[in-house]
């Protein structure tokens, strides 16, 4: 019987940066296997919804699945007046969009998740 959070074991992986990279990219284009703009399938590259330039973060909910012709041409636009001048625009899509980026950010349950740098975090439960 698990009596706390701190007396249960996760399945904890090591990745490289580059393979965290390709998951991080590859969970994305899942949620969007169509151009999240112009609905083409198998989009090729994420595109930042507020971009970088204008002080987007690279976070799941501010990436999309676009493909390369829409991600070069909105570039650093604000993507709803880039996106309602396009004759491809539509309501569902803009919807979708909005309903991605507006997503809850995942927030730890527990400080367990938070503090684990600490020595006492993550301590297994003792032999009895």
């Amino acid at each position: 019987m698990v009596d706390s959070e701190k007396d249960l074991v996760f399945n904890l992986q090591c990745l490289q940066k580059r393979s965290a990279r390709k998951r991080f990219r590859r969970s994305i284009l899942e949620e969007w296997p169509c151009c999240g703009y112009c609905g083409r399938p198998k989009p090729s590259t994420l595109d930042h919804v507020h971009p970088q330039a204008r002080g987007g973060k690279t976070i799941k909910n501010n990436l999309i699945g676009a493909c390369a012709d829409c991600n070069l041409v909105k570039s650093d636009t604000p993507w709803f007046e880039w996106y309602r001048a396009q004759e491809f625009w539509t309501v569902e899509r803009e919807e979708r969009i909005l309903d991605w980026v507006n997503q809850r950010e995942f927030e730890p349950p527990s400080s367990v998740f938070t503090n684990w740098m600490e020595p006492t975090a993550l301590l297994l439960p003792e032999a009895a």
